[in-house]
């Protein structure tokens, strides 16, 4: 099963949001749906990756905490901006794994 961040942001463009949860944690395609997530790579903060690649075993397995959804790539540009833009404006840093840990 895919970790969500309970508080995740879902951008304007994403209609049906809650289905769309259910088909990407069920593994299948969901085009144009793009999710920002945690990094693993400690040289990165966020990644931004299309919902489609989940479909692939490896990478749902390896999925880290999805922290938004959006239609289409800029969108989910502008959401991960703004996740780092509100956790510098709240804790000063952009330690933004530290940040959803606490929230």
């Amino acid at each position: 099963m895919l970790k969500w961040w309970e508080h995740c942001c879902i951008g304007e463009g994403v209609k049906g949001s809650a289905s769309l949860i259910g088909k990407i944690n069920g593994g299948k395609a969901a085009p144009g749906i793009y999710l920002v997530t945690l990094s693993h790579n400690p040289h990165n903060i966020m990644e931004i990756i299309p919902a489609v690649v989940l479909v692939q075993r490896a990478a749902y397995d390896f999925c880290p905490m999805i922290i938004a959804m959006a239609k289409g790539k800029d969108e989910a540009i502008d959401l991960a901006g703004k996740i780092a833009e509100v956790c510098y404006r709240e804790t000063g840093s952009f330690q933004i794994k530290e940040y959803i840990k606490n929230r």
